[in-house]
Formats: C-alpha cells, sequence, structure tokens
C-alpha cells in the first residue's frame, strides 16, 4: 500500500472507529471528537499489528488515567473485542 492509499485508508477507518467509540456514550453529550486521540492511539496500534490484550490493557489504562472514567477490565476487554472483531471485517474488505 502506498502512502496515499494508506492516508485515504486511515481516515476511512479513523471515521469507522469514531462511530464505534461515540456509540459507547462514554461521556452524554460530549463533542463527536472528544475521543479522536483515543482513536488514533488505538488505530496506530492496530496498524502496528498489536493484540487484543493490548488493545483492552490500553483502553482500561487511557479510560481510566486520561479520561478520569471508572472502568473494570471486563468492561475494556468487550470494548477491545468489539474493535478487534471490526478491524478483522475491515480487513476483509
Amino acid at each position: 500500500m502506498n502512502k496515499e492509499d494508506l492516508k485515504k485508508d486511515f481516515k476511512k477507518k479513523n471515521l469507522e472507529l469514531r462511530k464505534i467509540l461515540n456509540s459507547w456514550d462514554l461521556i452524554p453529550d460530549s463533542p463527536k471528537d472528544e475521543f479522536d486521540s483515543l482513536n488514533h492511539q488505538i488505530l496506530s496500534h492496530l496498524y502496528k499489528g498489536s493484540n487484543f490484550f493490548k488493545i483492552a490493557h490500553f483502553l482500561d489504562t487511557e479510560l481510566t488515567v486520561t479520561y478520569g472514567l471508572s472502568a473494570d477490565k471486563e468492561d475494556a476487554e468487550k470494548k477491545a473485542a468489539e474493535i478487534m472483531e471490526w478491524w478483522k471485517a475491515t480487513d476483509k474488505l
């Protein structure tokens, strides 16, 4: 994949992942771009080949430390599973 194709792919996946993150309604009535930093970091991990456990740990840490949200490991794992399912599905397109 050349640089331009990679940029287009990233932009498309960024918008798709944003919809997933916003569907969790972590902060009710927050702006649609509230979690864009988290979004970019997750995509970076995915493009680098991070597995489910790395994504789950990252989510657990970021949601608690950076956003001050109370999350438990099981909740982070559910969210990571949703992300990994989406990621695998986008790979097949």
